[in-house]
């Protein structure tokens, strides 16, 4: 996933670190990084199934039209991807959840998912004359004069609600696969 792609990123904290830590003494490095990438991994499966359960439906057509050109009408639910990443020596792991960006196609709608997640407004062009209100009170900066908002979407937080109903779920998943990783070595 880019930067420009919105994502969810959960990490361990607080005393579940010093529970997670105990466990993973008892692992070789190499074993210890594996089992926390598993972890999380089953994990990021178990919210990405809840993110595509909660996203909005957009429109049903195929395709739309945008500023007089036909492209095709992408969904939230067909783009949800994860991401489990661990860095050198594996000192550091975390995962995300998140819509994915296909660089260079308009089918990817990871640049509106920010809008669908948190809400926006609903904002057109002035006429002349609220162009000519919006001088007189003082907004002279081009883009405010120009434009006219007209209400507001509210956020549908399809991402938050399923981060909060799979929150509770982390530690035992970790747990689960430390403790596969321990019997596993001592095999």
């Amino acid at each position: 996933m880019s930067a420009n792609s919105f994502k969810m990123v959960m990490e361990v904290d607080g005393p579940n670190v010093e529970r997670i830590n105990a466990a993973l003494r008892r692992l070789a490095q190499k074993d210890a990084t594996k089992a926390i990438k598993n972890g999380f991994r089953e994990w990021t499966r178990v919210v990405k199934k809840s993110v595509i359960a909660l996203a909005p439906r957009g429109r049903p057509s195929k395709t739309e039209r945008v500023r007089g050109e036909t492209r095709p009408n992408p969904h939230l639910k067909a783009n949800v991807t994860t991401k489990v990443k661990g860095y050198s020596k594996g000192q550091l792991v975390w995962a995300a959840v998140g819509i994915k960006e296909q660089k260079g196609t308009y089918n990817t709608p990871h640049w509106y998912a920010r809008w669908v997640e948190f809400g926006h407004v609903l904002k057109r062009r002035a006429t002349k004359e609220e162009e000519l209100r919006n001088l007189t009170r003082g907004n002279v900066k081009k883009k405010e004069r120009t434009t006219t908002t007209i209400g507001h979407v509210p956020g549908k937080f399809f991402i938050a609600k399923a981060y909060a109903i799979n929150e509770i779920r982390l530690m035992p998943i970790m747990e689960e696969h430390i403790a596969r990783m321990v019997a596993k070595g001592l095999n």
